[in-house]
């Protein structure tokens, strides 16, 4: 009987000498631990998996999954910028729908409170926006700008014609270099 448990126990010590996991496998298993949690609506674990992975390498998933959650605040607070962030991340690993979802994160971390703002306030919160999300624009000035008219024109699309012209008021009065 001794012999066999010597066994056993021989047995179980041999587990201990397998290789470690790869990188491949370890990311593998934390986006299959994401859906897992995601799925049971446990947003905080999804959360973990997802920002674990973006520790080990840059992944599409992980950024547009982690992204979703910032933008919707699921699992983490709210945060515009943050999720736009990795949006821009995914959008550049060749992720389209996450750039387009990265303009929508600029509206509405612009637009949230918009009545209550004013022109230099508006401009200011898209300066923050743009050297958060955009780093490597060549003009920040441009991107603010651009940023700036794409805001009013969806404002004006959706009928909010002071906020429209409160966002366009912001790019003549600070952003023109005359």
């Amino acid at each position: 009987m001794e012999a066999d448990e010597m066994q056993m126990s021989h047995e179980h010590g041999s587990h201990h000498h397998e290789e470690p996991m790869t990188t491949g496998e370890a990311v593998k298993s934390l986006l299959l631990l994401g859906q897992v949690a995601l799925s049971a609506h446990d947003y905080e674990s999804a959360v973990e998996a997802y920002a674990s992975i973006l520790k080990l390498e840059q992944n599409e998933v992980a950024l547009y999954n982690l992204g979703s959650f910032y933008a919707r605040g699921l699992g983490v607070r709210r945060d515009y910028v943050q999720a736009a962030r990795l949006f821009r991340q995914a959008q550049l690993l060749g992720n389209e729908m996450a750039g387009k979802l990265c303009a929508k994160c600029m509206f509405d971390f612009v637009h949230n409170g918009l009545e209550n703002k004013t022109p230099a306030d508006v401009y200011a919160a898209m300066v923050v926006f743009v050297s958060m999300v955009y780093p490597e624009a060549t003009s920040q000035k441009q991107e603010v700008n651009n940023g700036l008219l794409a805001i009013a024109n969806t404002c004006l699309s959706k009928g909010e014609r002071d906020n429209a012209n409160k966002v366009f008021q912001a790019a003549t009065e600070y952003g023109n270099d005359e």
